[in-house]
């Protein structure tokens, strides 16, 4: 490696500090998503933790296995993408090492050199025989700065030679940490895969335990099938109801909205997809939207208007944007069905229980409307939907990301 290309490097080490390059912010980043994972984790446990607490193993327990062992299996991914980045990153120091111990070597054979060339004029009597045996002025005065330049430049090559030595110790030390770093990851990911055995080993209990109460399920899958339909049938003659009177016509296919405050609550309620807050605090998805499989039995399908909230019992529904309460309705089973209109967007939030409000009455973000209640089965779901005039909507894609 040349003396230039040598410089180089270090000039490069200045600017860029061992390891302060994008793979800091990368595992920054990645240390983000695996404390908002965990935070999942830690919401999805104190809701596991009430439903394995009743007599009887339930499908709500069973969702929330599924939903905690999907979030450990997200951790463990993206510690295993964190160890792949310390990796690369101790590849790459170990490159910068091996490029700084050979520019080291050069530079010690070169500085040998010039130590020797200078061994021949090094005494006051030679270095002044050299100047004085020149042919003309311009060549004594060409010798004389030459023995400076010479002497500045044996200066320089021992100060290069030190500073390597000094960035050799300093990558040594950072490969040494990124080494420990490695170590304590790889032990996360062994504990995390403990954690993941354990959830895996509770959910084949569980399925254990459900399985042999089939007949009980599949009238239970009935039941919330028919309800499932109902509620959308109800959403959708609600909301075209309110077609027709915007419109005044029987077969509107979307409502007609005229007031300036319509017209902005629609576009502001449109820009805020996938930034709307949660209707609970604490929670997670139990089913998505559309069709959706039956945890348990095959061939058992959902066809859900929404998304299923799972959460603890009592917590509180919150309005996701402000609106107007268009309906409050009785349901199939236990507590109330109730409709947001924001302009010709529509939210549904069912079953709600302890209801704080009334229809026709302006609603805030956030604003509580009531209490979750139990399903079927006795756990405390929500049924959260989206719809665009008549059209059901993917509210997973309008809430913001946990």
């Amino acid at each position: 490696m040349s003396l230039r290309f040598a410089f180089f490097i270090l000039s490069f080490l200045i600017y860029l500090s061992p390891f302060e390059v994008f793979s800091q912010d990368r595992k920054k980043q990645l240390e983000e998503q695996k404390n908002a994972k965990q935070k999942n984790i830690d919401e999805i446990n104190k809701i596991l933790k009430e439903a394995s607490s009743k007599k009887q193993r339930s499908l709500g327990e069973l969702t929330a296995l599924k939903a905690q062992i999907n979030e450990r299996e997200n951790i463990k991914t993206t510690i295993q993408r964190e160890i792949a980045l310390i990796e690369k990153d101790i590849t790459d120091a170990e490159k910068i090492l091996t490029g700084l111990e050979q520019d080291l070597k050069n530079l010690k054979k070169e500085y040998a050199k010039m130590i020797y060339e200078a061994s021949k004029i090094s005494t006051g009597f030679n270095q002044l025989n050299f100047i004085i045996s020149a042919k003309n002025f311009n060549e004594l005065l060409r010798r004389t700065q030459f023995i400076k330049q010479y002497s500045v430049a044996r200066k320089e090559q021992l100060e290069q030679i030190e500073k390597t030595k000094r960035y050799l110790e300093e990558q040594n030390i950072a490969i040494k940490k990124q080494r420990e770093e490695k170590a304590l990851v790889l032990n996360s990911l062994y504990s995390e895969n403990q954690e993941l055995e354990t959830l895996k080993q509770e959910q084949d209990l569980v399925v254990k335990d459900l399985s042999k109460r089939e007949a009980e399920l599949i009238e239970q899958y009935q039941e919330e099938k028919k309800s499932l339909k109902n509620l959308e049938d109800q959403a959708v003659s609600v909301i075209r109801a309110e077609m027709k009177k915007s419109s005044g016509d029987e077969n509107a296919k979307n409502i007609v909205l005229t007031s300036p405050e319509e017209i902005r609550l629609a576009g502001s309620f449109s820009k805020n997809k996938g930034s709307l807050p949660w209707p609970v605090d604490n929670g997670f998805i139990s089913m998505g939207f559309g069709k959706q499989k039956h945890p348990l039995i095959n061939n058992f399908y959902f066809d859900n208007p929404g998304i299923k909230i799972q959460s603890k019992q009592g917590t509180k529904i919150k309005a996701v944007f402000e609106g107007r309460v268009e309906a409050i309705r009785e349901r199939m089973g236990p507590g109330y069905s109730v409709m947001v209109n924001h302009g010709d967007f529509f939210t549904i939030y069912e079953p709600v229980e302890n209801i704080t409000i009334k229809e026709n009455e302006k609603v805030r973000p956030n604003q509580v409307l009531g209490t979750m209640v139990l399903n079927l089965e006795g756990t405390p779901e929500l049924l959260f939907s989206i719809y665009k005039n008549d059209k059901k909507l993917d509210p997973e894609k309008w809430l913001y990301k946990k």
